[in-house]
C-alpha cells in the first residue's frame, strides 16, 4: 500500500484531516506505533478491530509502503517464505484466511495455484506483504469516526519523557515531534554490522546481500561467489541467482557448518513433551532432542516432526529457564535450533539440491578471515574449523548471507535505540537479546520499573519470548497488546494522561506494600 493510496483511505474516512500529519490538538489519545513492517500493522489492525473511538494511531515508517518491511518489501519472487500459506493467516480466529486470500487473487498475482488450493503453496514473500497491506486497508475502511490512522513515512530518533508522569514526546528525523500517550517499539529487525573480515570490500559492486538486486543481477553472471552463512538467507541467495541464470560455483561456509534443509511433510506432532515436567536447562533440552530422534530414527520416520511438537511448548521452555541456561542455549545451541526449527521453501531448496547434483555446490564449517581484491577477483583467507592454519581461494564474488537480524541493542547504531539505551528508557535483556520486558509486551527502564505507556512487540522481545519474531507467535502478541493498549486507552479517555496515571497507581501500590 503506497502512501498515497493510505492517505486517500483516511482523508476517505475522516474529509477535512490532513492524513499525513494529524494535528498536536488532536481530541483523542494518541497511539504511536514505531515501525510499519508486519508487527506495526498487525498491531494496527488488531487495535483497529478492538476500539471503535477515541483514538488517534500514528506509524512512524520510513518505506511508502506500511506492512512489508524488510521481510516482505522485496520484489525478488524467488524467495519465497518459509513456510506454507496455511500457516500465516493474520487473522487468529481465521487460520485460512491467507490460503483463501491468495485463491481468490491468484491471477492477480500470477500465482499458479495447485489442485488441493493455496494451503500447502509456499507463495513469495512480496505476495505475503501485498496480503498485508491489503488486510490493513480493509481495517482502515472499517475504522468508525472517531478513529484515525496516519502514517508518518520518518524515522523515529528519539523517544523522551520531559516531565516526571508525563507523556512520551517523539522527536523524528524530519523535524517533527509528537506527544503520544502510548507508545509501542515495532521495529522490526536491524541490520548485522559488516563482518570485519569483508570492511574492505564495503563499498565495492562485489559484495552484495541476499536483498541487493542489482549486485545479484551483476554476480549471476559470475564463474565463482562465495556465501557466508549457511540457513534461509543462503537459500534466498541461491534460488535468486539461479532464477538469473547462474551457471557458476557456490561455496558455503557458516561457523558451525549446520546446513539448513527444506521443509518436509513429516506427519503428526509427537507426544514428546511432558507439559507438567518440562526441560528446565539446555542439557535436558537437548537430551529429550535426542531421544526423540533415536526413536524416530528406529521407527524410520522423519525427525522433521520434532520441531512440529516442540513449537507449542517454546514460550514455556524458554521462559521457565534461568538466565544462566538461557544464556547456555544461545552459546551452545541456538545455531543448531535455528536451522532445526526454521526450515527452507521446498521450491527455493529445489535450486539448491539442482547445484548440488551438478558439483556446484560445496559447503564447510569455517570462518571468514579477511578478503581482499586481487585483479578482477577476491581473494579470501577463511579457517575451517578445527584448524589453526587459514586456506585462501579465489572468488569473483561474495554474498553475506548471515541474516538481517541483530539482536544485540548494545550494538545497534540506530539513533532511536542508542538514545533509549543511554537515557535509561529501556535496558538491555539480561541475554544480550532484545530489551527487558514483561511477558506481554510492557517494557522496562534501566531500573527494571515497568513504563507503563511503552510497549514491544516482535523482534524487541527476543530475549523474553525467544521465538517472538516468527509469523504465529507475532500473531499472537498483536492480538495480547491491542488488548493491552484497549484497556489503557479506556483509562486515558477520562484521564488524558495514562502515563501519569499508571505511575501513580504503580507509586500507590508501592506504598501499600
Amino acid at each position: 500500500m503506497t502512501v498515497a493510496g493510505l492517505q486517500k483511505i483516511i482523508a476517505d474516512h475522516n474529509p477535512g484531516v490532513p492524513p499525513a500529519y494529524g494535528k498536536e490538538n488532536h481530541p483523542h489519545p494518541v497511539v504511536l506505533i514505531i515501525g510499519g513492517g508486519y508487527s506495526g500493522a498487525a498491531l494496527a489492525i488488531r487495535l483497529l478491530e478492538q476500539r471503535r473511538n477515541n483514538m488517534r494511531i500514528v506509524i512512524a515508517e520510513p518505506r511508502s509502503v506500511l506492512g512489508g518491511g524488510q521481510a516482505y518489501s522485496t520484489a525478488d519472487k524467488a524467495q519465497l517464505m518459509n513456510g506454507p500459506a496455511g500457516n500465516f493467516s493474520i487473522h487468529r480466529d481465521n487460520l485460512t484466511h491467507l490460503a483463501d486470500w491468495v485463491e481468490r487473487n491468484s491471477d492477480r498475482h500470477d500465482i499458479v495455484l495447485p489442485p488441493d488450493g493455496a494451503s500447502g503453496l509456499f507463495i513469495p514473500r512480496s505476495l505475503f506483504g501485498h496480503y498485508v497491506q491489503e488486510e490493513l486497508q480493509h481495517a482502515i475502511r472499517a475504522m468508525d469516526d472517531g478513529v484515525t490512522l496516519e502514517h508518518w513515512q520518518t524515522q523515529v530518533i528519539r523517544l523522551d519523557r520531559p516531565s516526571a508522569g508525563g507523556r512520551m514526546v517523539a522527536g523524528f528525523a524530519d523535524g517533527r515531534s509528537l506527544h503520544a500517550d502510548l507508545v509501542v517499539l515495532a521495529t522490526g529487525v536491524f541490520p548485522l554490522a559488516t563482518d570485519v573480515g569483508l570492511s574492505s570490500l564495503a563499498n565495492d559492486p562485489r559484495l552484495a546481500t541476499p536483498w541487493n538486486e542489482v549486485k545479484l543481477d551483476r554476480l549471476s553472471k559470475a564463474n565463482e561467489v562465495l556465501i557466508v552463512g549457511a540457513s534461509l538467507s543462503m537459500v534466498d541467495t541461491v534460488a535468486s541467482l539461479e532464477a538469473r541464470g547462474f551457471t557458476g560455483r557456490y561455496q558455503i561456509i557458516s561457523r558451525r557448518g549446520h546446513l539448513i534443509e527444506p521443509v518436509r511433510t513429516a506427519g503428526e506432532a509427537l507426544d514428546i513433551v511432558d507439559q507438567n515436567a518440562l526441560p528446565c536447562t539446555a542439557r535436558e533440552l537437548l537430551a529429550l532432542v535426542i531421544s526423540a530422534r533415536r526413536k524416530l530414527l528406529a521407527e524410520g520416520r522423519d525427525w522433521q516432526v520434532i520441531p512440529l511438537s516442540l513449537r507449542p511448548f517454546i514460550l514455556r521452555l524458554w521462559q521457565g529457564s534461568t538466565t544462566i541456561e538461557q544464556l547456555r542455549f544461545t552459546r551452545h545451541l541456538r545455531s543448531l535450533w535455528d536451522v532445526t526449527l526454521h526450515r527452507a521453501a521446498p521450491p527455493s531448496y529445489a535450486a539448491v539440491e539442482r547445484a548440488m547434483r551438478a558439483g556446484r555446490f560445496t559447503a564447510q564449517a569455517a570462518r571468514l578471515v579477511s578478503a581482499e581484491l586481487s585483479g578482477e577477483q577476491i581473494e579470501v583467507s577463511l579457517r575451517p574449523r578445527g584448524q589453526r592454519e587459514t586456506v585462501t581461494i579465489k572468488v569473483d564474488g561474495i554474498i553475506d548471507a548471515r541474516g538481517h537480524q541483530e539482536h544485540d541493542w548494545s550494538r545497534i547504531k540506530a539513533p532511536l535505540v542508542r538514545h533509549l539505551l543511554e537515557n535509561g528508557l529501556v535496558r538491555r535483556h539480561d541475554t544480550g537479546f532484545g530489551i527487558d520486558a514483561t511477558t506481554d509486551g510492557g517494557v522496562r527502564d534501566q531500573a527494571g520499573t515497568e513504563h507503563g505507556d511503552l510497549f514491544a512487540i516482535g523482534h524487541p522481545l527476543r530475549g523474553v519470548a525467544w521465538e517472538s519474531s516468527s509469523l504465529t507467535e507475532l500473531r499472537e502478541q498483536a492480538q495480547m497488546l491491542a488488548a493491552k493498549l484497549d484497556s489503557a486507552l479506556r483509562i486515558n479517555v477520562n484521564s488524558g494522561q495514562t502515563a501519569a496515571l499508571s505511575r501513580r497507581l504503580h507509586n500507590a501500590a508501592e506504598a501499600v506494600r
